[in-house]
């Protein structure tokens, strides 16, 4: 598959989650760096996709932990969050 298919299948996954706020998010974040991430980082950015949205918004908003695979990534969509 190429690296094109797989931004295209991460951006519509980021703006369909299913929570406004995460789509906002998610959908946004993905507008701005999608193009920019290696395949690495896209594998990544699509584990985390795969888990529940109220999860993902707890570690965004650092009401838990996130695990340590994704600390890095949760931390560049905070800071997009932020501008």
């Amino acid at each position: 598959m190429s690296i094109e298919v797989v931004r295209k299948r991460l951006s519509i996954r980021s703006w369909r989650r299913g929570t406004k706020e995460l789509d906002l998010i998610l959908g946004q974040f993905s507008d701005k760096n999608l193009n920019e991430l290696k395949m690495s980082d896209l594998i990544l950015y699509e584990q985390l996709l795969s888990i529940d949205d109220y999860l993902i918004y707890n570690w965004l908003f650092s009401k838990e932990d996130s695990p340590k695979i994704f600390k890095s990534l949760i931390k560049r969509i905070q800071e997009g969050m932020h501008h």
